[in-house]
């Protein structure tokens, strides 16, 4: 049931580009930190610990190739991919003496060759890596012998919340069996999500205040 993710920081200035991004990334089990700036990532390289950075060189404020060079103690060992233009060669050779530099890409770039890349330097299995989009979110209604009438989650809430799942739950039970409790019987798939255990607890909520019953009085069933 629990699922390795593997947190990168990213910085970007171009938003857009990085929204692209951070959703293929998110896809799979990777949590993403993103920042516009230079400054902004070395104050989160100070506070917090990754597993991986990506750094686009011109950002505003410090480059990405000054970046490299001045990362602080706490990810002093953490892998760095610099993202740069193809007119950028000074600033990729003065990257170069970053010892936590694996390479650089450049602009426009395949998201599936950086995946690789990440990959093969954290030396990630590949059964370590999931695919959200292989897991399709679906709900159904049940029975079981021992608990009644409930609802199954099926697959990966990939970009879904409680309140949109809690919606879901709702049209599909139509209304409360007559001992007014239910189940939610839920799929190993759906921890693939990072924050399964947060929308289970907000989506109890949100259904006990809908059907006006105690949430003990909605059971969680998990493999």
């Amino acid at each position: 049931m629990n699922q390795s993710f593997f947190k990168i920081l990213f910085a970007e200035d171009n938003e857009s580009s990085a929204e692209l991004l951070i959703h293929y990334l998110e896809r799979f089990n990777f949590e993403v930190d993103h920042v516009v700036d230079g400054m902004a990532a070395e104050l989160k390289l100070r506070k917090n610990k990754y597993d991986f950075i990506l750094l686009d060189n011109m950002m505003p404020v410090l480059s990405g190739a000054r970046l490299a060079n001045k990362v602080p103690d706490l990810n002093k060992n953490t892998p760095i991919i610099l993202l740069t233009a193809s007119n950028e060669k000074e600033e990729v050779i003065l990257a170069a003496h970053s010892k936590q530099l694996v390479g650089y890409i450049l602009k426009p770039f395949d998201p599936d060759k950086l995946l690789v890349k990440i990959v093969s330097v954290l030396r990630i299995p590949a059964d370590m890596i999931v695919d959200k989009k292989k897991f399709p979110f679906s709900i159904e209604r049940t029975q079981n012998v021992s608990y009644g009438t409930g609802v199954k989650l099926n697959g990966c809430p990939y970009q879904k919340n409680a309140e949109k799942i809690a919606q879901e739950i709702a049209f599909v039970m139509k209304e409360l069996p007559g001992s007014r409790k239910f189940f939610i019987e839920v799929s190993e798939e759906f921890y693939y999500h990072k924050k399964a255990q947060e929308i289970l607890t907000s989506l109890i909520t949100r259904l006990a205040s809908k059907y006006e019953i105690k949430e003990e009085d909605i059971l969680i069933l998990s493999p």
